[in-house]
């Protein structure tokens, strides 16, 4: 005799593999292939990118304000870090992130509400920050993950540093994290000698 779950549950199941999975369709689909394919026939292909919020005009201006007041030049509590860290995570939904808050701000934040240094994370590890469950993820660095609530509250942060390591192997094997120079192909030889040193 078959047992099924009761409707309430399944569509419970259903909502956290969809949530899952618009929050980072690759990395889901690197875990689930089948069920990633099953997914991406069942959703509209418009819904089928990360997670999304769609903030107003003026819901845009006060959040991106709010968070370049917290950022202001000075450094921030734990507290603040998580909170700022919260407003990216909206704004990241959005495609909204201010270009000021860079790779160097976002580091500087995590490291503020994680308390530890990412460079000193060597596995993939999964930091608790705050409480409450976590239902969706969004990328905000390569290799770095934030995990929320329904209302974007900071619940966690995951680390993957191989994934962090990809990036820069990809920068070296291009040698932009080397030379400011516009033109890449100048140097290209230099380059592509230089990062398949360093792969191999």
């Amino acid at each position: 005799m078959k047992e099924y779950l009761p409707k309430s549950q399944r569509d419970s199941i259903l909502h956290n593999l969809i949530n899952k999975y618009q929050a980072d369709p690759e990395r889901f689909r690197s875990y689930l292939p089948e069920l990633a394919q099953e997914l991406e026939q069942l959703l509209p292909s418009h819904t089928r990118k990360s997670h999304t919020s769609v903030l107003t005009e003026l819901e845009r201006e006060r959040l991106c304000n709010a968070l370049l007041q917290l950022l202001d030049g000075r450094s921030v509590s734990s507290g603040e870090a998580i909170q700022a860290l919260e407003y990216c995570a909206t704004l990241v939904q959005d495609e909204s992130l201010p270009q000021k808050v860079d790779r160097k701000t976002l580091l500087s934040l995590l490291h503020q509400s994680a308390g530890i240094s990412f460079s000193k994370v060597k596995k993939t590890t999964k930091i608790p920050v705050g409480e409450g469950e976590a239902i969706k993820e969004v990328a905000l660095l390569r290799g770095v993950y934030l995990q929320l609530t329904w209302n974007d509250r900071l619940v966690a942060i995951s680390i993957f540093p191989a994934k962090s390591k990809e990036r820069s192997r990809a920068l070296k094997f291009v040698g932009v994290a080397k030379d400011s120079a516009s033109d890449v192909s100048q140097r290209h030889d230099v380059y592509l000698a230089e990062g398949l040193n360093a792969i191999s």
